[in-house]
């Protein structure tokens, strides 16, 4: 008896999903798109960080140890007599930078080939490319694919911006290396890195192959303010910066497997209900409650294999888009990235397949076993789901409540962390979602009251969705807790966004901003120059800046050395400092922290942090924190004075001009230009709006993947409503058909069904509403410091809520339409005889 129903069970699943091929096909949408989200933002965060790990362990060969010292880097001297005298000849030197070419930054490496070879010996292979790129003096090596992104086609010349200047370079070729791992890298010879770079006679670092016995020995020979490190630290860093934000992506696209898990049970326990005879039937004639069970599932399982398989390949395509945006980010944020390639990950993979199915089967569960207690023979299903949703809704409510006291635990526990954070948030969405079918029959017994002495259409609208609350009151539930995710991350995009203009607005004080196009760490504005700005009789005071890298507590960390004139300080937005910090810190006595640096460190003022030097480790004294949107990687301010002592670094790399009263600033930029092309050198000049406008610029790309996300998210919630709404209106269609008997109009038919869905769709939003607002306070008041430090200024656009509102009434209004037209055509007695 058992293989036959087994056999009955998968037949009737089968015909089920065969006669309503619709429902099939958003039932596999929701469970790819789920899986999509999931899959892509996971394969762009790996990619991120193995085209970074692969390209670093490509050039560094066998490499184990770097030395590596301040923005000034290792002098080349070093590297001869380490070599020569000392006899560690498992040694390379690096000088390493960006260029810009046709848009994109690319990683510009600069290396001996001689001494490369004996650490990565397949990076070049030999012949006439190696001996070319030693003799031209602007040749550089890239591989074939970026050479195609770029628009170059074969070996010839091509315009770069280097160290701020305009270059012309001869491609020589393509490295023999690993050509996926190298995309974005170009190689040159590090005489030609030198120059291009405007650091003759430095090395960025010196790579190592070292037995430990020549850890201790290489360690001691260390000049001052060089650091012996492992090549390992620095990707073990790349990974640390960059966790919290790749944790996010992370969350959010979890939020779309968890609706995927609402949308799946409902769509489920529609086909369930469609066929509650046959399961009847079953029972009555000796089917077991087990085989039932199984037959259910196993049908999920076929679903979930199809599904997962379509977001698996819909995840790749996905993710080469996401794999750009991350990547943007990430330099927006930490460090200059070159990946642009998806590398994809057999576990990444199987990873997506297992939640997918594991997804599916958990939603599966309850209306599989509530199909199994169905009594032999019965015809009363609809009415016992209803019953039945009732008789649960106190222990939903009692469980909801435990998952929201947990949720307030963990998001209150300063120990929670990170990872705390976002499980709270996700306890929190589950916790409430718990509670929308209650909040869903309040409200319409409330609208059945002030609805009592309406027309019959109306009363008949709100009657249909009273009486079916218990079949789709899961979807409600679903599309509500996408709205609330919408709401949630568009507030507290537009929160960080209103912050960060009312922060450049208090930072931004200068009336024209004049950069090296070098960047941080490079040869910075020529003496002269700025000693002609200064002397302009437009400008009143100028304050000058150098901006460099270092290696940190925990991370890379940016130095920012600011040399005021006398009475004046930096234009920092303390959050707190020490009494008379200004004076200490003028004094050098004193440093500021970035806020995100202070949270990551724990900083306090009156505290101390302790930085690698020219002069080997120092510990300085906070004096303040103050606040910072400008990256993730954390910043320390201090007074130019006390930079040039411990880092012997004399040049300006920025100047902010303050104009006299009255001073035409169309006139003094003129002149900064002027006197750039007078002294031959190639800078950046922009006036105080400018920089706000860039800025924006700037924060709009950085948060366009989590805009992405906001967009795959309701896409998941809207292919699910579709799904389960659709489900309910075929599913009543003989009670369409006996109000079509009765005299019911097709158009007065489709009004009742565009109605009753655009009211389920009011309420889903409705009830997104208040959940929304928590996942922003969620987001803007505990994710965000505990992620990056960032304090945000609440700041929520009504128009948001309404947007939220209308995408709800409209995705339910568009799951009406095909029942909707389909019983207006279908005449009343072929739908009554269906039965």
């Amino acid at each position: 008896m058992k293989a036959p129903g087994r056999s009955l069970i998968a037949r009737a699943g089968l015909r089920y999903w065969l006669r309503n091929p619709v429902q099939l096909v958003l039932a596999l949408a929701g469970i790819a798109l789920g899986v999509a989200v999931v899959v892509a933002v996971a394969l762009a965060n790996a990619s991120a960080l193995k085209g970074f790990e692969a390209s670093t362990r490509v050039l560094d060969g066998a490499a184990n140890a770097r030395i590596v010292a301040g923005p000034r880097g290792v002098d080349e001297s070093f590297y001869v007599r380490l070599r020569v005298q000392d006899g560690i000849t498992r040694s390379a030197p690096v000088v390493e930078g960006y260029a810009r070419v046709g848009g994109r930054t690319l990683r510009l490496v600069g290396i001996d080939p001689f001494a490369q070879a004996a650490l990565a010996p397949g990076l070049l292979g030999g012949g006439a490319g190696l001996t070319a790129l030693m003799t031209s003096g602007n040749g550089v090596l890239m591989t074939p694919a970026t050479a195609r992104g770029l628009g170059l086609a074969g070996n010839g010349t091509f315009s770069a911006q280097v160290d701020g200047r305009q270059r012309s370079l001869r491609l020589l070729g393509a490295p023999a290396g690993d050509a996926a791992a190298l995309r974005g890298v170009l190689i040159t010879d590090i005489g030609t890195a030198q120059d291009l770079l405007g650091r003759v006679g430095r090395l960025n670092r010196i790579d190592l192959a070292l037995s430990p016995g020549q850890m201790a020995r290489v360690r001691a020979l260390l000049p001052s303010g060089a650091r012996l490190v492992p090549v390992s630290a620095t990707l073990t860093n790349a990974a640390r910066v960059t966790r919290a934000f790749r944790l996010n992506l992370l969350a959010m696209s979890g939020l779309a497997l968890l609706i995927g898990a609402y949308l799946i049970y409902n769509t489920l326990v529609f086909s369930v209900l469609r066929r509650r005879h046959l399961v009847s039937l079953l029972r009555a004639q000796g089917v077991t409650r087990g085989e039932i069970v199984r037959g259910i599932l196993g049908e999920a399982a076929v679903l979930a294999v199809l599904g997962a398989l379509l977001g698996l390949g819909l995840g790749v395509l996905l993710g080469r888009g996401l794999v750009r945006l991350v990547t943007r980010t990430i330099n927006d944020l930490y460090f200059t990235l070159t990946v642009d390639h998806l590398f994809l990950s057999p576990w990444v993979l199987a990873e997506g397949f297992a939640l997918a199915l594991f997804m599916v089967l958990v939603a599966a569960a309850p209306p599989a076993f509530e199909a199994a207690g169905l009594p032999p023979r019965g015809r009363g299903l609809p009415m016992s789901l209803e019953a039945t949703a009732r008789r649960r809704e106190p222990w939903r409510v009692l469980g909801g409540a435990v998952l929201l006291g947990l949720s307030v635990v963990l998001l209150l526990w300063p120990g929670g962390g990170l990872f705390g954070a976002f499980a709270g948030l996700f306890l929190g969405v589950v916790g409430a979602s718990l509670w929308i079918p209650v909040w869903v029959r309040l409200a319409l017994w409330l609208l059945g009251k002030a609805t009592a002495r309406a027309g019959v259409g109306v009363r008949l609208a709100v009657g249909g969705v009273r009486a079916s609350l218990g079949r789709t009151v899961v979807a409600v539930a679903a599309l509500a807790v996408a709205l609330a995710a919408s709401i949630g991350v568009g507030i507290m995009v537009d929160s960080f966004r209103a912050t960060l203009v009312d922060w450049l607005g208090q930072s931004l004080r200068g009336d024209i901003y004049v950069s090296a196009q070098s960047g941080p760490g490079g040869r910075g504005l020529a003496p002269g120059f700025v000693a002609a700005v200064t002397g302009l009789p437009e400008v009143e005071r100028v304050t000058q800046g150098r901006l460099a890298r270092i290696d940190g507590p925990g991370g890379p960390v940016s130095l920012l050395a600011l040399g005021e004139a006398e009475g004046h300080h930096p234009n920092a937005v303390l959050k707190a400092a020490e009494p008379g910090v200004w004076s200490a810190f003028a004094a050098g006595h004193a440093v500021l922290v970035s806020e995100p640096l202070a949270s990551r460190l724990r900083l306090r003022p009156g505290g101390e942090i302790a930085l690698d030097t020219a002069r080997g480790p120092h510990r300085f004294r906070v004096g303040g924190v103050f606040y910072d949107y400008g990256g993730g990687s954390g910043l320390v301010m201090l007074a130019r004075g006390l930079y040039r002592k411990f880092w012997s670094d004399p040049a300006v790399g920025s100047l902010a001009v303050y104009l006299r009263p009255g001073a035409s600033l169309d006139a003094a930029l003129a002149a900064i230009r002027g006197q750039a092309g007078a002294a031959g050198v190639e800078v950046s000049v922009r006036a105080n709006g400018a920089i706000v406008a860039k800025s924006l610029r700037v924060f709009d790309r950085t948060f366009a993947i989590t805009r992405v996300l906001r967009v795959l998210l309701l896409a998941v919630a809207m292919v699910g409503v579709l799904a389960s709404l659709m489900a309910l209106h075929l599913e009543r269609s003989r009670e369409h058909a006996t109000l079509r008997a009765q005299g019911m109009t097709p158009l007065g038919l489709f009004a009742l069904i565009g109605g009753q869905s655009a009211l389920l769709g009011a309420l889903a939003g409705l009830a997104a509403l208040p959940l929304g607002l928590g996942m922003a306070w969620v987001l803007t008041e505990v994710v965000n410091p505990r992620a990056f430090g960032w304090t945000l200024q609440w700041h929520s656009q009504p128009a948001l809520l309404l947007e939220a509102l209308a995408a709800a009434v409209v995705a339910a209004l568009l799951a009406a339409l095909w029942p909707a037209w389909r019983m207006a055509r279908t005449p009343p007695a072929r739908a009554l005889r269906a039965e």
